[in-house]
């Protein structure tokens, strides 16, 4: 009981200053918002989808895309935060303390996952209001929850190493622009099938398509989604939260606990 105290205080913390600081909130939340507004009503009227065309086709088709881009965004700031308290001494104040070990890591992933999901939901509504609609039953629903769960736990394990590792506060999310690269060379955004011929190879077979196309098809019963895709993608996700999840563990101990 003591031990899930620690981490509801340790995780509220990291919360509250992600919801508090100005520039988290503009780049996690505010920059998803304004890039799909742009992207729908500037550029969606000529882009084709599988929906057709149209701002309103475009936006059924890119939503679910911008709702994992947004959550990429947010593994900048994870990563940012677990390095301002490595730098800072805060973890090493942590650790002078009867705390457990896996609370003062754990915090940060949890929270990173919850503030996630926070903005997802943000960029949702907006997608609501600009006249998305899902026709996802609710077990679809839990199942979109689910896969966002774990990419979001995914990617704030691969945010780890980098943030215990770079050496100040600036640094520590440049891994994310490789994250956004795969998203942008995915289906998230577009179809692939528009692309170079050795772009669409890459954007077919890299991890971030078959994660947004299997987002794509709980959201929308009536995407075409291949046969294996959530299987896919479930494969993708597990694989990475378990080889970042350990690589994090490794860090963690030799850079702390190993002293």
């Amino acid at each position: 009981m003591k031990t899930i105290k620690q981490l509801g205080v340790l995780t509220g913390r990291i919360i509250r200053q992600n919801l508090t600081n100005a520039d988290t909130i503009i780049t996690v939340i505010a920059m998803p918002m304004f890039m799909l507004l742009f992207f729908v009503y500037v550029m969606g009227g000529n882009i084709v989808t599988g929906n057709g065309n149209g701002a309103s086709a475009y936006l059924r088709y890119a939503l679910p895309g911008f709702l994992l881009l947004t959550m990429a965004m947010g593994s900048a700031y994870t990563s940012m935060r677990i390095n301002f308290d490595r730098t800072s001494g805060f973890l090493d104040r942590l650790h002078s303390l009867p705390i457990s070990r896996w609370v003062i890591l754990g915090s940060h992933v949890l929270a990173s996952v919850i503030f996630m999901l926070i903005a997802e939901a943000l960029v949702f509504l907006v997608g609501v209001a600009m006249g998305y609609r899902t026709d996802a039953t609710l077990g679809s629903a839990f199942m979109f929850l689910g896969l966002s769960v774990l990419f979001g736990l995914g990617i704030t394990l691969l945010a780890v190493p980098f943030s215990l590792k770079a050496d100040n506060y600036a640094s520590a999310g440049g891994f994310s622009y490789v994250l956004l690269m795969l998203l942008f060379v995915s289906s998230a955004l577009m179809p692939t099938k528009g692309m170079a011929k050795p772009i669409q190879i890459f954007a077919d077979h890299q991890p971030m398509t078959p994660i947004v196309n299997a987002a794509r098809g709980l959201l929308d019963q009536a995407a075409v989604v291949g046969q294996h895709t959530d299987m896919i993608a479930v494969v993708w996700l597990v694989g990475s939260i378990i080889v970042f999840g350990l690589l994090s563990y490794r860090v963690y101990m030799h850079m702390f606990l190993a002293k």
